[in-house]
């Protein structure tokens, strides 16, 4: 499939399996190459938090975990997105919304890779384009395997889709493997990106991120200890057009966004509401008891209302706080000062600090040492949990609880039977999924046509967390 170049990101690609390509003769000049920068930019953007094809990758995690549930206007017999909350059976997640947001996530990969190519090419002389943001690119194409690691099950192919040259099919990727291709590819970014230290801070919380993912505790602590903690590198997005913030821009009928928030969701340990840190609130002359993450509905003034849509808010790829919370994670793991650190991030990530994940938070009373080893992760994750909400995370993290901690799997997604009240007056009945049974997948599937489309490829193989 050749893809003509032209200067608007929304009209560089069309996603279809089985794969990408660019015509490189539509590239070469460093005009075209700089442009390529800026789509894949704007693409990266668009997987994380825009407006995609299927869900993003924050709603993906949120919905499929704890900390996303679905409205009305996403009923069982509605939309695709209610059998990701309900991870109702693998059929219903290899089709539609997750198929797409599959393709969308291999998209920014090969779009990453060959925005990097096309600046080597025609624009590596030029004072307009740094050699850094070749790091910055290999950074995302990181970032776009970790996405999948996290999110799928083992055996995900990288095919190699070149600006110049042959699309070289692979075979399935291993969970390991995809986080170990993730860290390799975050080392290149830090050679690449030395110039930036914005760059090299952004692959190092990546590979932070993905040794977590390994269980290699002392080289995630490595990845992350130069990180400084008023680093934030935000995705950026258009107050208009195609490449908008999708989650504080979707709305239901009834002028809602399209996402509620649930304590206890399904048996999980998790408050969600009377954090500060996760913003959410109600709106009792709309929607009673229901709530409404408000994170990304951000106003001029500073207030979070989610009947104003905001579809200009950028979202946090990676931060300071991101890096102190892998640190404390992997000093609990050696019997080092994660309880410090976390009161630390409680006293100073506050206000308009850069590390405060929403406006206006207040410093939060110190945590004490609950006793146990068992209890001291179930806090830290807590935090990370309250920390991270909403950025995309969350199902990595349950991940990671199951394969290297080796909690039970049934204990940490939603499980039982789906409580989904009437939320009067918004809604005057039950949801439509209200006592349905929540299904047992703890991971997303492929796109069923890379099955087809690539050879020797034969799809996952496990489901396992």
């Amino acid at each position: 499939m050749a893809v003509a170049i032209a200067c608007s990101p929304s009209s560089l690609v069309d996603v279809q399996a089985p794969g990408l390509i660019v015509d490189p003769a539509q590239v070469t000049t460093p005009t075209a190459a700089i442009q390529m920068r800026t789509a894949a930019l704007a693409y990266v953007a668009a997987y994380l938090g825009g407006v995609t094809p299927g869900s993003n990758v924050v709603v993906s995690s949120g919905l499929f975990t704890d900390e996303l549930a679905e409205t009305g206007a996403l009923s069982v017999v509605n939309g695709s997105r209610s059998d990701i909350g309900a991870r109702s059976g693998t059929s219903s997640m290899t089709v539609s919304e997750m198929s797409a947001a599959y393709r969308a996530i291999h998209t920014s990969r090969v779009l990453a890779r060959q925005a990097r190519e096309a600046l080597v090419l025609y624009a590596s002389n030029r004072a307009d384009a740094p050699r850094a943001w070749q790091g910055e690119l290999y950074a995302l194409e990181g970032y776009a395997v970790l996405w999948l690691a996290e999110l799928y099950c083992s055996g995900i192919p990288l095919t190699s889709v070149p600006l110049v040259g042959v699309q070289q099919p692979t075979r399935g990727f291993t969970t390991e493997e995809l986080f170990a291709r993730a860290s390799v590819l975050f080392d290149s970014a830090m050679v690449f990106g030395a110039d930036s230290a914005r760059f090299v801070s952004l692959a190092r919380v990546g590979k932070g991120r993905a040794e977590l993912g390994l269980g290699h505790f002392a080289a995630a602590d490595s990845a992350v200890q130069s990180v400084p903690s008023d680093f934030v590198y935000l995705v950026q997005f258009t107050p208009s057009g195609s490449f908008i913030n999708g989650i504080a821009s979707r709305r239901t009928g009834n002028g809602i966004g399209m996402y509620r928030a649930q304590d206890r969701e399904g048996g999980s340990p998790m408050v969600w509401s009377g954090d500060p840190r996760t913003a959410i609130v109600t709106l009792p002359t709309r929607a009673g008891a229901m709530l409404w993450p408000a994170k990304y509905y951000v106003t001029a003034s500073g207030a979070l209302n989610p009947t104003v849509k905001n579809p200009g808010m950028p979202v946090r790829l990676a931060d300071g706080l991101e890096a102190q919370l892998i640190h404390a994670e992997a000093a609990l793991a050696v019997g080092g000062d994660w309880l410090a650190t976390l009161n630390t991030l409680r006293s100073t990530c506050v206000g308009s600090t850069p590390c405060a994940p929403v406006p206006s938070l207040s410093a939060l009373p110190a945590l004490t040492d609950p006793g146990s080893a068992d209890a001291r992760l179930d806090l830290l994750m807590q935090e990370r949990a309250l920390w991270l909400y909403m950025t995309g995370h969350r199902e990595g993290d349950l991940r990671r609880l199951a394969h290297i901690y080796h909690r039970d799997p049934t204990t940490l997604w939603p499980h039982g039977t789906i409580s989904a009240p009437a939320f009067s007056p918004l809604y005057t009945r039950p949801l439509a999924m209200n006592g349905t049974a929540y299904g047992t997948a703890t991971v997303f599937l492929p796109d069923s046509s890379d099955v087809q489309y690539t050879p020797g490829y034969a799809g996952c193989y496990d489901q396992n967390p």
